[in-house]
């Protein structure tokens, strides 16, 4: 360029420029750390749910505090003050959303996380029962993350204080008359050595039963009472175990509830092929309840149905027909001229699934119930015939049944007004010679009796067996010889066992009933926070199941609230509607469904039970605490020791500088000076004559 200068210039300002673009690529970068000009924050969290009102720390002159009262004068004391001088102290209390019933430690952490600047640690003051939220191992990724150590002081003696508790009694809300009343409880000894008392159950006042129990030490045991009203109207039933010496609290002795009995007339159809003899016994045994209203119909072959006092003359033919009826019999009987039909047995399917109705399957010797498995009732049997062997299983020898490990709790086996202690009766009943045969109990099932002879290759031969399918119950019994149960007792065992199946099976669709209407809530005796779906089962004025009706609901909650309930037609069956409820309070719960085009409504009420998760008494728990702080870098002690975590309180280092990186690459007065030079050398090549 003949020694140009000005190309000399514009050389030069190029190597410039890719000296600099070299420097960039290598990314140099600036380190700044910037300490907060803010105190650091430690969070002390203090727990006031129910359970700390617990009384066992004992002070050196042997009297006692509750767990409470330790904390407020823990947090009084110059040691946990002294923390700051070098961080600003915040206390916090917490329980749970739901009040102090329960406790929930991961969410009052995971609030302090989101609501605190410059965190340095989080303290615990608790007895550790984290009974509701997420497990409080969850907040420990969180807290490595943000290099907040959680620290926690277990308060509360770690073995339980000499007790005996009754922690629960249960029974249904609602019971048919002739119905009998199991009700359930739960009792827990927490003294160190085996204890007996008493149990004591009242109704209305007045002493019905007494039992003995014997606890190991630490041991929790559960029965039930089993009783039968002798009149309806509401029964309000208290249960009572009596103190013994040294127990450390009285009131959680005793148990309150109540229940409702009315009188109902439950209607029965029994549906056979031969008059058999258990056919015969069976329909004089409920004939001659006063609480059934019998219907019955035999399949002749090749014969028309048979007639008489409480026979009909054909089975129902639609859904109207056929919905009064509660409880469902079907003999010996199968799909075929003359017998059943495949719509029938839609029609008994929708009744039991949607409708809350129950079916008893009672096989023969002619093995026609096979057939009913490739149809709709094949998903309500409890069991799976054994389809190679229709016509059943014969003995010379008398079998008997024998009662599972659930048959001997199961009140259906705990028959009523027999005055049997204990339940083996059973084993001592008269056998049978015939019984149907099964491959095994299907999945759901629940078997309460077995063959006492005959094994398959699922174990012992199922006799008796129930299932809850949809909304309704079903039952099986394997035998037709039940009558022979009358011998040498007549109607002790025979009568007693039929009535209180059907009232178990019907008791769903009397929990709130008036003419065409049903309200069927479930559960039946709902927790507080718990879901309640509604069925509603309404008939127009001719009886039919009623299709495209406009059903209204209000729900109005113990603490004055009123809820509007929208309900919805199931698809799967005609007049059946669907809906759901939260429960939000305990108490009463009153509820009003209606219809204003048939000109139907009906109101009941659900006691809503309050979840008792915060007891009193009970050890504190310290494990889930104890490896929280091992994996966040805290420390956790017993009450006790509770100055060794305010040392590690106060030796912990204080929060990590913020570190602020800057990079040449994305600096940007660095690109707009490049961009510059490169405009300027560009620009300069024509004016030199480069280009």
């Amino acid at each position: 360029m003949n020694r140009n200068p000005k190309v000399g210039i514009g050389e030069i300002l190029r190597t410039v420029i890719v000296i600099l673009l070299i420097i960039t690529l290598f990314d140099p970068q600036r380190i700044e750390k910037r300490q907060s000009i803010r105190k650091s924050q430690i969070i002390c969290l203090v727990d006031t749910s129910d359970s700390m009102q617990t009384e066992d720390i004992f002070l050196n002159n042997n009297s006692s505090i509750t767990r409470t009262i330790w904390n407020n004068n823990f947090l009084k004391q110059s040691g946990i003050t002294s923390l700051e001088k070098n961080a600003s102290l915040l206390i916090k209390t917490f329980s749970s959303k739901a009040g102090k019933k329960m406790t929930d430690i991961s969410s009052a952490i995971g609030d302090s996380f989101d609501t605190a600047e410059n965190l340095k640690s989080i303290v615990l003051l608790t007895d550790g029962d984290s009974n509701t939220g997420q497990s409080v191992l969850s907040v420990a990724g969180r807290s490595r993350a943000l290099s907040v150590p959680i620290h926690s002081i277990i308060t509360g003696s770690p073995s339980p204080l000499p007790d005996l508790s009754l922690d629960d009694a249960f029974a249904p809300s609602f019971v048919l008359q002739e119905e009998r009343i199991a009700i359930g409880w739960m009792a827990k000894n927490s003294f160190g050595t085996p204890k007996s008392s008493s149990l004591t159950l009242l109704a209305n006042g007045e002493k019905i039963d007494e039992k003995v129990v014997s606890f190991d030490a630490g041991e929790v045991i559960s029965g039930n009472f089993s009783w039968l009203p002798q009149s309806s109207g509401d029964i309000e039933f208290e249960i009572i175990i009596n103190e013994v010496d040294g127990e450390t609290y009285s009131h959680n002795n005793q148990r309150n509830f109540r229940t409702r009995v009315e009188e109902k007339i439950i209607k029965v159809l029994v549906v056979d092929s031969f008059p058999r003899w258990e056919y015969r016994f069976l329909r004089n045994a409920l004939s001659r309840d006063p609480g059934v209203n019998l219907s019955s119909i035999l399949f002749h072959p090749n014969m028309s149905p048979a007639r008489g006092e409480n026979y009909i003359s054909e089975f129902p033919s639609n859904e109207a027909f056929l919905a009064p009826y509660d409880v469902i019999f079907i003999g010996d009987v199968g799909i075929g001229e003359n017998e059943l039909s495949s719509k029938q047995c839609d029609l008994i399917g929708d009744l039991i699934q949607f409708q809350a109705a129950g079916v008893i399957f009672m096989p023969g010797r002619r093995g026609r119930q096979i057939s009913l498995e490739s149809t709709r009732l094949g998903d309500l049997l409890p069991i799976i015939y054994d389809t190679e062997n229709p016509r059943g299983l014969g003995t010379q020898n008398p079998a008997s049944l024998i009662l599972t490990q659930r048959g001997n709790k199961h009140w259906l086996t705990n028959l009523r007004g027999s005055r049997e202690v204990t339940r083996e009766f059973w084993s001592k009943l008269p056998g049978f010679h015939w019984s149907a045969m099964v491959k095994k109990s299907r999945p759901g099932s629940e078997v309460l009796a077995v063959h006492s002879n005959y094994n398959t290759d699922w174990g012992k031969m199922p006799i008796l067996a129930i299932r809850s399918t949809g909304a309704g119950k079903s039952l099986y019994l394997g035998s037709d010889s039940a009558w022979r149960w009358r011998r040498g007792v007549e109607d002790k065992y025979h009568y007693r066992f039929w009535s209180q199946v059907v009232r178990w099976m019907a008791h769903g669709r009397y929990l709130a009933e008036k003419d065409g209407i049903k309200l069927i809530p479930s559960p039946e005796k709902p927790t507080l926070g718990e879901k309640v779906f509604l069925r509603c089962i309404i008939l127009d004025q001719n009886g039919f199941p009623l299709e495209g009706g406009d059903l209204k609901g209000i729900a109005k909650h113990q603490d004055g609230g009123v809820e509007n309930l929208t309900f919805k037609s199931d698809l799967e069956c005609p007049g059946v509607y669907l809906s759901s409820i939260q429960t939000t309070t305990a108490g009463t719960l009153s509820l009003e469904v209606g219809c204003d085009s048939v000109d139907r409504s009906i109101k009941t009420t659900l006691e809503i039970k309050e979840s008792q998760l915060e007891k009193l008494g009970q050890p504190a728990k310290g494990n889930s605490l104890y490896q929280l702080a091992k994996l966040t870098g805290g420390t956790s002690k017993g009450h006790a020791n509770a100055k060794e975590v305010i040392q590690s309180l106060s030796i912990q280092k204080e929060s990590k500088p913020i570190i602020k990186i800057h990079s040449l690459r994305s600096n940007l007065y660095w690109g707009i000076l490049i961009f510059s030079l490169l405009a300027i050398y560009w620009t300069s090549r024509k004016f030199f004559g480069m280009v």
